[in-house]
């Protein structure tokens, strides 16, 4: 009885969530689907689809992440955005999903909660935001990985967008890491100085500057091993791919991180990698 009163009240705040974020409305504006593997890669057509991808969320950014189940992670956004999702075929299980929209001027995104874009506006567009990636903890492989780039790919070719942008999320709590962290990608050189930006006021993380002033002049060879352990494989992805940072580190205090503001010109991708992946 107590399990049957538990699972019924679930199931009223997740469709009072779906509904509050109205969900219902969601249409796909741009649709494909391929298969590679045991796998299918295709954009969400419906909203039991959405249902599913936002059920996998929770499971890995609040369950996994964060020790924490709010049954579905979905918020004001995803109604217009596009999802792309991964299928394992053998399951018809959504094992991966990131959501996509495109701008032809940006305004209201996601990514300008904690980001000034401004500077998009000397960049020609049209703008593809990309967010709320993960792939579920069994299936993470670079086999996986790749499938959803190249279903970025496939987006960008049909929506012709020349310029990516979105949040990268890195497991830090603290300001010591998050300047480790940053001063490794600016010994790298994946930041890109012409394009920087600023995180929002309500994104500042207290003591950032100090540190970050402290390892620009103590940064070594141990440290270099340590922040390697601190970025996910996701930002590690995109840098390998030609994306670059363009501003300090934003600490979103909700899902207790740091996100880097991720910049990525289609012109700037490795040839190699864009012919494999059919962007040129």
């Amino acid at each position: 009885m107590k399990e049957a009163i538990l699972q019924t009240v679930s199931n009223i705040r997740n469709e009072t969530a779906l509904r509050w974020n109205r969900v219902g409305r969601f249409k796909p504006r741009l649709k494909f689907s391929f298969e590679q593997g045991t796998y299918i890669v295709k954009t969400a057509e419906t909203v039991d689809e959405l249902k599913q991808s936002f059920k996998l969320r929770n499971e890995v950014f609040n369950k996994e992440f964060r020790g924490l189940d709010k049954l579905l992670d979905v918020d004001r956004f995803d109604a217009h955005f596009d999802h792309l999702l991964i299928v394992d075929t053998k399951t018809s299980e959504i094992v991966g999903t990131y959501r996509l929209k495109l701008h032809e001027v940006v305004k209201n995104s996601y990514t300008e909660l904690e980001f000034d874009l401004g500077f998009l506006d000397s960049i020609q567009g049209p703008y593809l935001e990309l967010g709320r990636a993960c792939i579920q903890k069994t299936h993470r492989k670079g086999s996986v990985m790749s499938m959803l780039w190249r279903g970025i790919a496939e987006y960008m070719k049909l929506s012709q967008a020349q310029v990516l942008f979105g949040c990268s999320s890195v497991k830090v709590d603290n300001p010591r890491d998050a300047a480790l962290v940053y001063q490794d990608l600016v010994m790298n050189d994946y930041l890109d100085n012409s394009s920087m930006s600023r995180p929002q006021k309500n994104f500042l993380m207290d003591d950032l500057e100090a540190w970050i002033q402290y390892f620009k002049g103590t940064y070594n060879d141990q440290h270099k091993l340590e922040a390697e352990q601190l970025v996910p494989s996701l930002l590690k992805s995109y840098l390998r791919m030609g994306a670059k940072i363009v501003c300090e580190p934003a600490y979103d205090k909700d899902f207790e991180c740091i996100d880097f503001l991720t910049l990525m010109r289609s012109e700037d991708l490795d040839d190699a990698l864009a012919k494999k992946l059919r962007i040129r």
